[in-house]
């Protein structure tokens, strides 16, 4: 009798019944290595298993070294998922139709990430490797910021090239400047093939469980470690992730939800990917990309 009239059933998440996904919480600012996290999640036929979280960079930390290892890397994890892995980030893989029209490089943006990434590495990095420079004359030329529709649909509150997340975006794009991998929904998944796909795992958690926040506040000394617990709980009751103990505790006391950040992108690409990548709707353009996540209302 305690019960609300018309509550539904809690949410479930359908994953691949094969395959491994890893979702990057990345970061574009000088030593990037040392913020890039990675966390994997294999699937099977009944449950899915988190099967690590770790710094795939931090040996070589600086933005060139992570730019010129990215593609062996991925080649790599895509060699032991047995051609069946899909990587979700967190960063834009393009930017608002306005903003490309400002660089001349809606033609290239229409082609994909890695299409895009070369024109804008070429443009503004060329031999001088400077990133940081690069990345300020990259804003600078642009103006105001621009959402993309995607980041409408998603309620996302940054755009690609915002003040906190341009740095990001502009690094993301010049790393998958040479990469072979199919990228949806500019190109249907293709076996033996990586996919990457753009999600944001602040979606996720807001899809799944009506959280806006989940990391500790110094401003306001609100302290969220139970709420990643959780959140931990509803992707183990929902998806049937499986964890170790240790992993959770690394996930739960940490403060800033980097570790988090990368299992809800790993639970979103794989969400995504359970549906076929499908969804997008009709009025986004093809030259902005799509932001992949979880179904709207999980729990219907």
């Amino acid at each position: 009798s305690g019960a609300a009239y018309g509550r539904a059933l809690p949410p479930k998440l359908t994953l691949p019944q094969r395959g491994v996904v890893i979702g990057l919480r990345w970061s574009g600012i000088e030593g990037a290595g040392n913020q890039i996290l990675a966390a994997k999640i294999e699937c099977g036929q009944d449950r899915a298993r988190l099967g690590r979280i770790w710094r795939p960079f931090a040996d070589a930390p600086g933005r060139r070294d992570v730019a010129a290892r990215f593609e062996a890397w991925l080649a790599e994890e895509a060699r032991w998922a047995e051609g069946r892995l899909v990587v979700g980030v967190d960063f834009a893989l393009s930017l608002g139709e306005t903003h490309l029209r400002q660089l001349g490089l809606l033609r290239q943006a229409l082609r994909g990430p890695a299409v895009l990434g070369r024109n804008l590495r070429d443009r503004f990095v060329g031999q001088s490797g400077d990133f940081t420079e690069a990345a300020a004359r990259f804003r600078d030329e642009l103006g105001k910021d621009r959402p993309r529709v995607t980041d409408c649909y998603r309620a996302e509150p940054h755009t690609p090239t915002s003040a906190r997340t341009h740095r990001a975006t502009f690094f993301g794009l010049c790393t998958l400047a040479h990469v072979h991998a199919a990228f949806p929904p500019w190109d249907p998944p293709q076996a033996g093939k990586p996919a990457v796909v753009e999600v944001r795992p602040g979606h996720v958690a807001r899809a799944l469980l009506g959280i806006c926040s989940y990391r500790d506040d110094d401003r306001d000394g609100v302290a969220r470690a139970s709420i990643r617990a959780g959140i931990l709980r509803a992707l183990r009751s929902s998806a049937k992730v499986e964890f170790e103990m240790e992993q959770a505790a690394q996930i739960v006391e940490d403060g800033h939800g980097d570790h988090l950040d990368a299992v809800l992108s790993a639970a979103g690409a794989a969400a995504a990917w359970a549906d076929g990548f499908q969804g997008v709707p009709a009025n986004a353009p093809r030259s902005e990309g799509w932001i992949h996540s979880v179904r709207e209302e999980p729990w219907r």
